[in-house]
């Protein structure tokens, strides 16, 4: 029988896997911003860094928007629509506006040893376009709001179960639909590009009992690698990732057993909101001073900025926690 538990590891086990992810895909970009991947452009113009990255990006991100819409529907029907309200706000606007100006305080303070400098005439006063990797919780924040209103306006009424298959239809047809779509803005373009991912989640979220068999989990990464492979240095459509995340989402349902992997995973899971804050401060400072003492081996730096970018945020936020700062930090 999968208890409540079990259910809640799997989700933080997830969010552990994608957490790694994301840590090692800003790492390769710093890499590549400080001129440590060397160019391996090969005869069929394929090219080291540009392929690792439409890789990682097909899946890492969409990965954990299908997260973030799993217990999605569960939410709307318990809370009122002013705490949704609120709740979204503090959970994701605040940490966006916060740690927004805080990066810009310390790349600024970095000067010239930054891969972008920063002047005082380009402080954000206005936290958007979301600065940087802080696209996430602003793109979230939309998606949630906009299907709060919707829930509220046309959707109390509707069993959870028909919700969760007109959500999975919704979005297959916006991923079909997407390449229609001309979107450049910056404010809206990650909202409607990674809206099918969250509607997805939500229908997954009425089967978090299930736990595939062996065959069923094997064959699940077998497409997953395949799908993966067929990227290769083009950037993947939302079909695709669709199909990516789907692939990966059922291998994550089936593998992640009690284990002593699985406690490292939800531990960052359950920290992945603090080192999805903070980790490209404490990546960026320890390539810098690499750099400053000619350490530049590609595995040396890229291993050492992926660990501290995970192990330091943990660190950071078990102090945090003491001091009772999570909510003011946004963690």
């Amino acid at each position: 029988m999968t208890t409540a538990t079990t259910r809640f590891d799997v989700i933080d086990g997830a969010k552990g896997v994608g957490i790694i992810f994301v840590v090692f895909g800003h790492a390769w970009r710093g890499a590549q911003g400080a001129g440590i991947i060397p160019d391996t452009s090969g005869a069929d113009g394929t090219n080291l860094f540009i392929t690792v990255d439409t890789l990682i990006y097909a899946f890492h991100m969409p990965l954990f928007f299908l997260l973030s819409g799993l217990l999605f529907l569960e939410a709307l029907q318990k809370h009122d629509t002013f705490s949704l309200l609120r709740g979204r706000t503090m959970r994701l606007l605040w940490p966006m506006a916060l740690w927004t100006w805080l990066f810009f305080g310390i790349k600024l303070l970095a000067g010239s040893e930054a891969n972008a400098p920063v002047t005082v005439s380009d402080f954000p006063l206005v936290p958007l376009p979301p600065f940087e990797h802080l696209w996430f919780l602003w793109a979230l924040f939309l998606i949630q709001i906009g299907l709060v209103l919707a829930y509220r306006l046309g959707g109390t009424n509707i069993p959870p179960m028909t919700l969760r298959w007109v959500a999975g239809i919704g979005a297959l047809a916006l991923a079909l639909i997407n390449p229609y779509l001309s979107v450049p803005s910056l404010i809206w373009g990650p909202m409607v590009a990674h809206m099918p991912y969250f509607l997805l989640g939500i229908t997954a979220g009425g089967y978090l009992n299930w736990r595939p068999n062996i065959a069923f989990t094997a064959l699940s990464i077998a497409a997953f690698v395949a799908l993966l492979w067929m990227v290769g240095g083009q950037k993947a459509s939302v079909l695709h990732s669709l199909a990516l995340v789907t692939a990966g989402w059922i291998f994550l349902l089936g593998a992640l057993r009690p284990s002593a992997l699985l406690r490292v995973l939800c531990v960052l899971g359950q920290g992945s909101m603090a080192i999805y804050l903070t980790h490209t401060i404490f990546s960026a400072a320890l390539r810098i001073v690499m750099l400053k003492f000619n350490i530049d081996d590609l595995t040396l730096v890229l291993t050492a900025t992926t660990l501290v970018g995970l192990i330091v945020p943990l660190a950071v936020l078990a102090v945090v926690r003491r001091l009772r700062l999570t909510k003011l930090l946004g963690f």
